[in-house]
């Protein structure tokens, strides 16, 4: 029956074919595509809230990323501090 999806092809080093098995033992998997496409889709979304995060950070001044950055230590302070409390 024909598909409408495309097809690739994979040849790996057996470096990587050894972590694609690992992988799929963490992750439940029982099929080496699954595994792949599940890695390529996640490196994907990655690539893109790289690029998107480089874009805001380029909108900012270098003293409102200081600032910011300060806020972000700032508040992680906070909340570790809280759960050491608990």
């Amino acid at each position: 029956m024909p598909s409408t999806k495309k097809r690739i092809n994979l040849t790996v080093p057996d470096s990587v074919y050894e972590q694609l098995q690992v992988y799929k033992e963490q992750n439940g998997l029982s099929n080496d595509a699954t595994a792949c496409l599940q890695l390529i889709v996640q490196q994907l979304k990655a690539q893109e809230e790289g690029r998107l995060m480089k874009q805001i950070m380029q909108s900012f001044s270098a003293d409102q990323l200081l600032r910011l950055s300060k806020e972000g230590y700032d508040y992680y302070k906070e909340v570790m501090e809280g759960q050491d409390e608990h």
